[in-house]
């Protein structure tokens, strides 16, 4: 199965932030502030005749010890990488609070910012850049070639295996598409999203078992991402492991992916495991919450039409016939019910 929402699959990028850097970037804000205060007050209480000094030295330490805890499962090239390139600013922050002047703590982020503008422009090859732009304008014969070029140039860029992978799989090139996928896991064996690409040709190919491990590694991982819990869930469902693919479905529901159609699927999954376990009260919560991404519908029945055949394709299309009639279903109910709701004032008069 293809990325079953989407067609041609969009690949998850190593760029994109996943749900801890989001809960990050809202934490931080507070936490940073609350933090310098308390360091404040420390170095006050040790060191009050050299305070700018001291909480300068303080913050960049503390910088630093952060930017290693947040970098711990990197490998360690990019670590160093990271280190080098955040070295102007922490120079900058350390000597401006020390003097207090404002042009040393300007400079230092400024070069720092530099750096990294240099350092993606050389780290991202352009024929990669211009082969996932033709890619996702449906034009794959082209970026097929260039993620080539990309390949010969490149052949430790990890990244451009994954999107060929992803290329072969539009076609419906499932031998070349997993041998891609897999060179890419080889290039980067801690690569989730490389993980998820083997994962979606392994189901396009219905062999579930093989998903389910390489699912496995990718929650493993990167335990944040909600849909490569949704593709776990989705393997366990297709082996009948209904307990499994309950925990995992729920999972992807709580980490809200916030992309309609997979809300949707991921919805409709979880219920139908639910039923099979005959947890009809659950089941019936599940069947409520799903009515709301029923706008997600429609996108689903056009994008399946664009999808190339694979032995996985006839099982999506009956469960994708099976979610409509459901949604029609539950239409028509709360059509019933809300005429039965208008005729119920005219019936009380008549029997007053």
């Amino acid at each position: 199965m293809k990325n079953q929402p989407n067609s041609p699959p969009k690949p998850i990028s190593p760029h994109s932030l996943n749900q801890k850097e989001l809960r990050a970037s809202t934490l931080l804000p507070v936490v940073i502030p609350v933090g310098i205060v308390l360091l404040g007050l420390v170095v006050w209480l040790i060191a009050p005749d050299d305070f700018n000094t001291g909480l300068a030295i303080a913050i960049s330490l503390s910088l630093l010890l952060f930017l290693l805890y947040w970098t711990r499962r990197e490998p360690a090239r990019q670590r160093v990488i990271a280190l080098a390139l955040a070295v102007p600013a922490l120079v900058g922050l350390s000597v401006g609070m020390s003097n207090g002047r404002i042009t040393p703590i300007l400079l230092g982020f400024g070069l720092t910012g530099l750096l990294l503008v240099l350092h993606r422009a050389v780290s991202i090859p352009i024929s990669y850049r211009f082969a996932t732009r033709r890619y996702q304008d449906g034009d794959l014969v082209t970026a097929l070639a260039l993620v080539e070029k990309t390949i010969d140039a490149r052949p430790d860029f990890w990244e451009a295996y994954q999107l060929q992978a992803l290329i072969f799989l539009a076609q419906g090139d499932l031998p070349r598409a997993e041998r891609a996928a897999k060179e890419a896991i080889t290039t980067n064996p801690q690569s989730d999203a490389a993980a998820n690409t083997l994962g979606q040709i392994y189901l396009a190919q219905s062999q579930f078992e093989a998903a389910r491990q390489v699912y496995i590694q990718a929650v493993t991982q990167n335990p944040d991402h909600a849909l490569h819990w949704y593709h776990l869930g989705l393997c366990q469902y297709r082996l009948g492991e209904w307990a499994e693919a309950i925990d995992s479905l729920a999972g992807a529901t709580k980490r809200a992916p916030h992309i309609l159609e997979y809300e949707l699927w991921m919805h409709y999954y979880l219920w139908r495991c639910l039923k099979e376990l005959g947890r009809e009260t659950q089941a019936a919560e599940v069947h409520a919450q799903m009515q709301k991404f029923v706008e997600g519908l429609p996108y689903l029945q056009a994008q399946l039409e664009q999808q190339p055949e694979t032995p996985h394709l006839p099982l999506v299309r009956a469960d994708l016939d099976d979610l409509a009639q459901e949604l029609i279903r539950e239409e028509h109910q709360e059509v019933r019910s809300s005429k039965m709701g208008e005729k119920s004032p005219a019936t009380n008069k008549e029997k007053e």
